[in-house]
């Protein structure tokens, strides 16, 4: 089982990798179109398949099918405009992540980063540990919608090498700074907490995940 979830957790920083680097030797050269725009659909593509493996078939369809309609209707004007199209990818991502952290704070439910934490913690979940995991949950909405709106400014006001650099590569630091910092506020805010890893943080909800999907995967 670990095995496997390195496997994959190799396989997605080796496409995370390369798929940026890619993106701004297209964007910033200019010349191969086409290829520039394929690239930035991939990820569109990738979304009817997702939905449709998680089980969300009428999702799945009708993503697949806005998919093939502006694609097959609008092909001519975004092959014009490559740029634009992977802008509101980058837009959908940013803002996808801002609702899934935002939407758990509404009033009822439970901040994102404390179910995470709860689930962890188990008996040594305290109030100081949920006040700190809604203030964090908050922080992570915020970032997601400030990246977001700086990549609209530097898309409309920089130069287009600019707004590459910072949408391939600078937004990769901050999201590593982010984790840093927060690591380091968790630190100061709860010491007397144990404080562990991102790997085994999320280690729980792919065991979780893995679980779900045995009676299916596995011959009874």
């Amino acid at each position: 089982m670990r095995r496997g979830i390195w496997f994959k957790a190799l396989l997605v920083a080796l496409l995370v990798a390369s798929y940026p680097v890619i993106m701004h030797l297209l964007l910033t050269s200019g010349q191969w179109p086409v290829a520039t725009l394929l690239m930035a659909l991939l990820p569109f593509a990738m979304l009817p398949l997702t939905l449709l493996k998680a089980g969300r078939i009428t999702w799945g369809l009708l993503s697949a099918a806005v998919l093939i309609a502006t694609s097959t209707f609008g092909w001519d004007g975004m092959l014009q405009n490559p740029n634009w199209v992977y802008l509101l990818e980058n837009i959908a991502l940013e803002c996808l992540m801002a609702w899934g952290f935002g939407r758990t704070l509404q009033p009822g439910h439970e901040p994102l980063i404390s179910q995470f934490a709860r689930r962890i913690h188990g008996a040594d979940y305290s109030p100081a540990i949920a006040r700190y995991t809604r203030q964090v949950t908050w922080a992570w909405t915020l970032y997601f919608v400030a990246i977001a709106l700086i990549s609209v400014v530097l898309f409309v006001a920089a130069p287009l090498v600019v707004w590459s650099w910072f949408i391939n590569f600078v937004t990769f630091i901050l999201l590593g700074l982010m984790f840093a910092g927060e690591y380091a506020v968790r630190r100061w805010r709860l010491p007397d907490i144990p404080h562990i890893s991102f790997i085994k943080s999320v280690s729980p909800f792919w065991d979780k995940q893995a679980s779900a999907r045995a009676p299916i995967d596995s011959p009874p």
